[in-house]
């Protein structure tokens, strides 16, 4: 769950519709709520928040223990929309990941360039590190062949977990055999290209991935408010309803090789 999302809603509005903001988008906002065809709150929230909306229902008793902890009625909590654009932020977070630091440099620069923030892998192991770290990545540029960890095994414990199993990954090949595109696709790609990898057109293919997965609330590749986040007690309450939500969507995605269980192995 975002932490900043509660206050895309005011306190008075969330305790009347009983609802809680789990995450947005620059143009959607995912409400959970025990009455997910109001449409009549629907367009009450979308207009206060600016956004689409999307419910996810939840239980009633545990929605009410949440508006409680997040919209206590004398704190009287600001309502903010946070900016819109990239440019707040920099630009949508990639992860470029390859061996070869010519083309990481190569990629790098073409995607600065471009308005991207850019962090750079040597290795799969690397990669892996930085996803478990604190920044948030919108997408992962993958070489397939590379020393240390191959591409797919780095590609299939990305998506064996949680946190990053809705993260787009375009992979870059130097095979054109029609086998290794099928490998790639069932262990979740988004896509790939075959290397020498044209700059131009490799831009191309990372924007309309971006395109695709905009609607996806696990994106979030627009800026967050500047507001503080939830307190440790609340993100606590949150985490019943987070952690189900975020199953759920994990369910939904096309992640072939994803599977639910009732503890996440570590990467």
């Amino acid at each position: 769950m975002d932490p900043h999302a509660h206050r895309l809603i005011p306190g008075v509005v969330a305790r009347r519709r009983n609802v809680v903001a789990l995450r947005f988008t620059e143009h959607a906002l995912v409400v959970a709520t025990a009455d997910p065809v109001s449409m009549e709150a629907e367009s009450e929230l979308g207009s206060v928040a600016a956004r689409t909306v999307q419910f996810e229902v939840a239980p009633p008793g545990l929605l009410v223990d949440v508006v409680a902890d997040l919209y206590p009625e004398e704190e009287g909590l600001r309502h903010e929309l946070p900016p819109l654009t990239h440019e707040a932020k920099g630009g949508p977070h990639i992860l470029v990941v390859d061996d070869d630091p010519a083309i990481r440099q190569l990629l790098g620069s073409m995607l600065r360039k471009n308005g991207f923030r850019v962090d750079e892998a040597a290795d799969g192991g690397e990669a892996l590190e930085k996803l478990r770290g604190v920044d948030r990545f919108d997408l992962v540029t993958l070489d397939l062949q590379m020393n240390e960890m191959h591409g797919l095994e780095v590609l299939q414990r990305i998506r064996s977990r949680v946190e990053t199993a809705a993260l787009p990954v375009i992979v870059a090949t130097g095979s054109n055999d029609p086998r290794v595109e099928v490998d790639l696709f069932e262990a979740g790609a988004d896509d790939f290209v075959v290397k020498p990898v044209d700059p131009p057109r490799f831009l191309l293919r990372i924007k309309a991935v971006l395109r695709r997965r905009s609607s996806d609330p696990f994106a979030d590749i627009l800026s967050r408010s500047v507001a503080e986040p939830a307190s440790a007690s609340q993100r606590s309450r949150l985490s019943q309803l987070s952690e189900q939500d975020t199953l759920e969507h994990a369910k939904r995605a096309w992640v072939p090789n994803f599977r639910i269980e009732p503890c996440v192995q570590p990467i």
